[in-house]
């Protein structure tokens, strides 16, 4: 079980810490940090193990997210939060803190107007309030969700299992708990490219070397192989595999599960062709 954090102040932590760091954004969503943010226009709203930042109504050309809105979002997320502890067997206690930005001013803060990053060594993370949603029913029965559960795993899975030792098991516990891409399911993206641009069907060598890096095809391929591999092994398992490198992926795949790369491999293809 993980020992419970102070959080740092608000104020704190975008005032002193923030300007310290190097602004930058990684290949994956994670360990982005955001530009220096000097504004204190934000209001707070708390439930569970979750804290919600999100500007005022008024705060710029966008729309802000109404307080019927932020508990949507609040009441989403402490779902998700203790549905990814039950889904990996793990034990989490640490407070979140989501840093909500509209529209009109994430793109410039945050990098991104479509979606969000994460720090995952600040139980935190940044998202954008998007005022268009795909209407869907996401993998928790939650029927058109504004923030899904991508960037909350890369919180809990970070500081719950350790540092991730590749992109394939940081992403992909991300998609595959989240449970789609874009707003879709993780499934019907692998059917279309196996029928229609069997280029992106993405092999587990290939997932693990990032042959492709595309993000819209790397990461609905590493979400579907993490799930392939937790219902085959179990995640008792896979989960000890988060942190291992690269170089020595395979040999510790074959010493946990007693199965070697080749054969699961050749058992994951059969299982995407029976998609």
């Amino acid at each position: 079980m993980m020992t419970k954090h102070r959080m740092l102040p608000v104020r704190l932590f975008r005032a002193v810490l923030l300007p310290a760091l190097v602004a930058c954004c990684l290949a994956s969503c994670t360990e982005f940090i955001s530009q220096v943010d000097r504004q204190e226009d934000w209001r707070v709203k708390k439930s569970g193990d979750i804290v919600l930042y999100h500007r005022p109504p008024g705060h710029g050309s966008a729309p802000s997210p109404d307080n019927q809105q932020v508990q949507f979002i609040l009441n989403n997320q402490n779902t998700y939060y203790g549905a990814i502890q039950d889904s990996l067997d793990i034990d989490f206690n640490d407070r979140v803190l989501i840093y909500l930005y509209n529209e009109d001013e994430a793109d410039d803060l945050i990098g991104t107007s479509s979606g969000g990053h994460s720090i995952p060594k600040y139980n935190t993370f940044y998202y954008t309030f998007m005022t268009s949603v795909k209407e869907m029913t996401d993998n928790f029965g939650i029927e058109n969700p504004v923030i899904g559960a991508h960037e909350l795993v890369h919180v809990i899975t970070h500081r719950a299992l350790g540092y991730p030792g590749t992109r394939l098991m940081s992403e992909g516990y991300a998609v595959w708990l989240d449970g789609t891409y874009g707003g879709y399911a993780v499934d019907s993206i692998i059917v279309k490219y196996r029928e229609e641009e069997p280029a992106k069907i993405m092999s587990p060598d290939q997932l693990l070397q990032e042959s492709i890096t595309r993000e819209s095809v790397y990461y609905p391929n590493c979400g579907l192989l993490t799930r392939f591999l937790v219902h085959r092994y179990g995640v008792e398992k896979i989960n000890q595999l988060f942190t291992t490198g690269r170089k020595n992926f395979k040999e510790q795949f074959n010493e946990l599960t007693a199965t070697s790369w080749s054969e699961m491999s050749r058992e994951y293809g059969s299982f995407i062709q029976q998609l």
